[in-house]
């Protein structure tokens, strides 16, 4: 099932008068102001590089919007200023990635339109949150995973989660654009907006429509974390629609010991008149096939796919999400206006998000080593609209493949799972709910015996 939102928001205004208005133009290419501009930004660009990620961002912030009052940048006032959050000045890692990811391009982006052709402007991404030791409060619940900011090791070791959840962030902002053509309505409402206007009013009406239409983007968060790597997680729930395994796994992350124990069944339905098409209970139930699986999944992906999970509620970030270059509509004068009162302009934002029948949920429990407080949260499966969860999603499905049958070299963590709990299931599916089923792989993973020649170890 397929839903999708489109959120409108307007500016309201009265009619303007020329001595009202002030104008911000960009600087003629080559000129000494224009020589003078790029120098500056030179020279900013390798203040932001040689920051320390740890460092207190403030007044490289602050040189930023110096350097964006001054001639040749003074119109970056139609955006809002990309580089602050609502808990102010961002932490360094965080602007450091804006700039990179975008930021410079737009600020480069006010010299460019100096130049004679046809002209750019570039949209600027929004500013990521940061989670890392010296972001994080200390009661963060993966406060003892964060690694600091100027942990090299560690920010390598995040590279191929980081890769993925971008990946997984494209995928959905290609489907979103997909299903709600967002781009071409923006850029149809923005020049019909600009249209309605004078003249000299176009270009600012365009670009504040443009300024408007972004607040719904979402955006990874810039992490810096080890990958658990002792203690057991746990995941419990069903999985699969009309074949489906009620089950518990349970993998411990110092050794890649794996308990499996599922109750698969096929969803079994009444053939009377009166409840043609619904649930047979009885049915299914008594269709059940139990078993229990013991062995190993390989370590690294394992504990990546521990990360991915333990990330996958993680708060991600809302603005632009990349930056995006739009060509000015042809015979629009490139000055910005203001005035007190402000002008008209509609934009829109819009987000989209999905799920089907096939979806359900299951929930995680880490228990850490040494009886330090457990963390739980669920997970759509096997697929999900939110990006960082379903890259989790993947991570789990590729650790799993991994699965190697054979002796355990840990016990089953009977105590530990007893703290845990499965989601619930819809009651379409499972008309009696699914407690018992869910006792009951528990109950098995309790009177597993070991085969002919596997060894049991003793805790």
């Amino acid at each position: 099932m397929l839903w999708s939102l489109l959120t409108m928001g307007v500016l309201l205004s009265a009619k303007p008068s020329p001595a009202d208005e002030v104008v911000f133009v960009p600087c003629p290419h080559s000129t000494p102001e224009w020589t003078a501009a790029q120098e500056r930004l030179l020279a900013f660009d390798a203040r932001l590089s040689g920051l320390p990620d740890e460092a207190d961002a403030q007044p490289v912030e602050e040189a930023l919007r110096e350097l964006l009052k001054s001639r040749c940048f003074e119109m970056s006032r139609e955006e809002r200023t990309p580089a602050s959050t609502e808990k102010g000045v961002p932490p360094a890692l965080s602007l450091k990635a804006w700039w990179r990811e975008g930021g410079r391009a737009w600020v480069e982006s006010y010299l460019e339109l100096g130049k004679p052709g046809v002209r750019t402007v570039v949209l600027p991404p929004g500013v990521r949150p940061a989670l890392a030791l010296e972001t994080a409060e200390p009661t963060h619940r993966l406060a003892s995973l964060l690694c600091s900011a100027a942990d090299s090791d560690c920010a390598k070791q995040m590279e191929p989660w980081a890769a993925g959840v971008d990946a997984a962030f494209a995928r959905e902002r290609e489907r979103q654009e997909k299903t709600t053509q967002l781009t071409e309505k923006i850029a149809r409402r923005c020049a019909q907006d600009a249209r309605k206007k004078p003249a000299r009013w176009r270009y600012t009406a365009w670009r504040t429509c443009y300024r408007a239409s972004d607040s719904y983007d979402a955006q990874p968060p810039v992490v810096r974390m080890r990958a658990p790597a002792d203690g057991w997680l746990v995941l419990r729930g069903r999985r699969g629609h009309y074949g489906f395994c009620d089950e518990v796994r349970a993998y411990h992350l110092g050794t890649g010991t794996a308990w499996v124990s599922q109750s698969c069944s096929e969803l079994a339905l009444h053939e009377d008149k009166d409840r043609r098409g619904a649930v047979n209970a009885k049915a299914t139930d008594e269709a059940r096939v139990a078993q229990v699986m013991v062995g190993t999944l390989a370590l690294e992906p394992l504990r990546e796919m521990a990360r991915a999970v333990l990330l996958a509620d993680e708060p991600e970030g809302r603005g632009r999400a990349l930056p995006t270059s739009v060509p000015v509509p042809e015979g629009y004068r490139i000055e910005w206006r203001e005035r007190k009162s402000g002008i008209s302009s509609v934009g829109m934002g819009g987000g989209a998000g999905w799920f089907t029948t096939a979806q359900t949920r299951l929930k995680w429990s880490w228990f850490p080593p040494e009886r330090a407080e457990p963390l739980t949260g669920e997970l759509t499966w096997p697929d999900s609209s939110q990006p960082m969860e379903d890259l989790a999603d993947r991570l789990v499905a590729a650790a799993e493949e991994t699965f190697k049958q054979g002796c355990p070299a840990r016990l089953v963590p009977t105590a530990l799972l007893d703290f845990t709990q499965a989601p619930g299931v819809n009651r379409l599916d499972a008309p009696e709910g699914v407690v018992r089923p869910q006792d009951a792989v528990l109950t098995a993973l309790r009177n597993w015996q070991p085969p002919p020649g596997c060894s049991v170890p003793k805790e």
